[in-house]
């Protein structure tokens, strides 16, 4: 199948760590994740829940969500380079000014730059993804995450 490219922009909740665990619990509520039926006599039933999902073998093993239930943690302050998987990793002022020609976008800006695609997606690298603060034209406070995962 391949690795799955996905973005998200949500309404910010109080802290990225908030948006970031309420969006994860939303995707996989929701069914925003991958699931193979013919899995289930080698690796055991459906998991019901994300706590669920995290300590069985699926949220351990591939093929993985290719959603952002496979991310894990939000990760600040460590170059590019040295991200692990299921880290999101916060992009950075140099880099967000690059993408979208200021240090603090807003959703228009995120969203232009989306439809562009490859620039922010050169920006991730497998099974890891990205987040920046984002404010709209009402002032209202967004986070845009993106990334790839799955095998």
């Amino acid at each position: 199948m391949g690795a799955s490219s996905w973005s998200y922009l949500v309404e910010f909740d109080g802290s990225i760590e908030a948006t970031f665990a309420g969006l994860r619990e939303r995707a996989f509520d929701t069914g925003d994740w991958y699931w193979r039926p013919e899995d289930e006599p080698e690796k055991g039933p459906k998991p019901r829940s994300l706590h669920e999902w995290e300590q069985s073998i699926y949220g351990n093993d591939y093929p993985g969500a290719h959603s952002i239930v496979d991310m894990r943690e939000i990760v600040r302050d460590i170059e590019f380079h040295e991200i692990d998987q299921g880290q999101m990793l916060e992009l950075t002022e140099p880099e967000a000014n690059a993408v979208f020609g200021t240090k603090a976008p807003s959703v228009a800006d995120w969203t232009r730059a989306l439809e562009k695609d490859r620039e922010l997606w050169d920006m991730v690298d497998c099974d890891s993804g990205r987040f920046i603060a984002l404010n709209d034209e009402q002032g209202r406070q967004w986070v845009a995450f993106w990334g790839n995962s799955g095998d």
